[in-house]
């Protein structure tokens, strides 16, 4: 119980902090803007800022990998999503239905698509990077093999 209080302390204060990082990055752009033709203030306004720079740029790697792991959550839950599909279909599903492997070709090329996005994404953060090889390449990977098997097989049958 004291750790789940503790995640949802962190994550209020992670929320506030964010809220008030914003705050000052708003306000910034409307005092360059209220300040553009007074340079004796704007400086003393950018010395100010100057001293908070390292929190805002500390801010921003931080809000990059949180966008970043929300996309790779939405490309995890649509990948389980597309697996758990696969996972449905019977054999003779696999082996009549043109329309189905067509859908898994193309599902294929998709995720093939968001993992050179994602690595790409990803090379600055090796946590994010290595959560997603574990949470959809892994996967992915595992159901190709069972396509590739399923479809290897049938080639093989003699009335092939």
């Amino acid at each position: 119980m004291k750790s789940k209080n503790r995640r949802a302390a962190k994550k209020a204060l992670e929320t506030s902090l964010a809220k008030g990082v914003e705050i000052v990055r708003k306000l910034n752009v409307a005092v360059h803007d209220e300040l553009k033709h007074k340079p004796e203030a704007l400086a003393e306004w950018d010395a100010i800022m100057a001293e908070y720079a390292d929190i805002l740029a500390e801010d921003e790697t931080k809000s990059e990998e949180a966008k970043l792991k929300e996309e790779m959550n939405e490309h995890i839950a649509r990948l389980a999503a597309d697996a758990d599909w696969l996972a449905s279909l019977s054999p003779m599903d696999l082996q009549t239905n043109l329309e189905v492997e067509e859908r898994l070709t193309r599902t294929f090329a998709a995720w093939h698509e968001a993992d050179a996005i994602m690595r790409l994404r990803a090379r600055d953060f090796p946590d994010m990077l290595a959560r997603w090889e574990e949470g959809a390449v892994k996967p992915m990977r595992e159901c190709e093999a069972i396509f590739e098997a399923g479809a290897a097989a049938e080639k093989a049958r003699p009335e092939n």
